[in-house]
């Protein structure tokens, strides 16, 4: 894969094999930034992928270069202290499955298929995953809206509809971070917060389940009871998505 490192117009992103890795002060670069890039091409190299750095400040691709070369000289990577929660979104139709047997599951999970054959399947998709991404669940930050963008992605909604907030949000399952990292199978790969092997019981690691209001009745009867106080409805329809994802991260920090 490709790592191109500038001052994108995107925030960061994968698509067609390139990360486009977006520094918030290019040309300089942070330590937590210096972490995910290491942990980026860590992670690539477990995957038998060699990482092609493109940079066009030479004194910034020096720096990296080196710290690439000297891992040790920083710091373990690990989560923002101020990403206290991260979420996994999904569509309805996944979220009943998850709720009703209390286990998130990675894609190849769900379909009973290779991350190869996923990732050829999805070969057109916006995202354009490599084929181990889909043997993980992988979250976001808790503020993100990335994870809604992902299920809406799926059916996308017309201009109209989307600004004036007629569309299905997806739902969330929210984990606090210091926890799903103790998760065995959690690791970082530079690009996502975190994400996780396989699969991860609800009933050891969720914090709380926000599913938007239109579709409280058809979840009702179906959400284990032990899951139950963690699953909360809050009305979505005629907000923005921006609105919504502002809502639901205020209400998490509220609980």
């Amino acid at each position: 894969m490709t790592l191109n490192i500038a001052k994108h117009e995107i925030s960061r992103g994968i698509e067609g094999g390139v990360y486009y890795f977006n520094l918030s002060d290019f040309p300089s670069i942070s330590t937590d930034e210096l972490k995910l890039i290491i942990a980026f091409i860590q992670y690539e190299k477990a995957n038998n992928r060699v990482t092609e750095i493109i940079c066009d400040n030479e004194q910034l691709l020096q720096i990296i270069k080196n710290a690439v070369s000297n891992p040790e000289t920083v710091d373990k990577i690990r989560l923002s202290e101020t990403a206290d929660f991260v979420y996994h979104g999904t569509s309805i139709y996944s979220a009943k499955k998850i709720l009703t047997s209390g286990k998130l599951l990675s894609a190849a999970r769900v379909y009973g298929k290779t991350g190869e054959e996923l990732a050829y399947e999805k070969r057109e998709s916006l995202w354009n995953d490599p084929a181990d991404f889909f043997e993980y669940i992988m979250f976001c930050n808790g503020d993100d809206m990335t994870g809604d963008y992902v299920v809406l992605s799926e059916k996308f909604p017309n201009e109209v509809d989307f600004e004036n907030g007629n569309f299905d949000a997806g739902i969330r399952f929210y984990f606090r971070s210091d926890e799903i990292t103790r998760h065995p199978g959690h690791v970082f790969d530079g690009y996502h917060p975190v994400k996780v092997r396989d699969e991860i019981l609800l009933s050891e690691y969720l914090f709380a389940c926000i599913v938007p209001e239109q579709y409280k009745e058809s979840i009702s009867d179906i959400v284990l009871p032990e899951l139950l106080p963690k699953v909360h409805c809050l009305k979505q329809i005629g907000m923005k998505l921006y609105e919504w994802n502002d809502k639901v991260y205020s209400f998490i920090k509220s609980i």
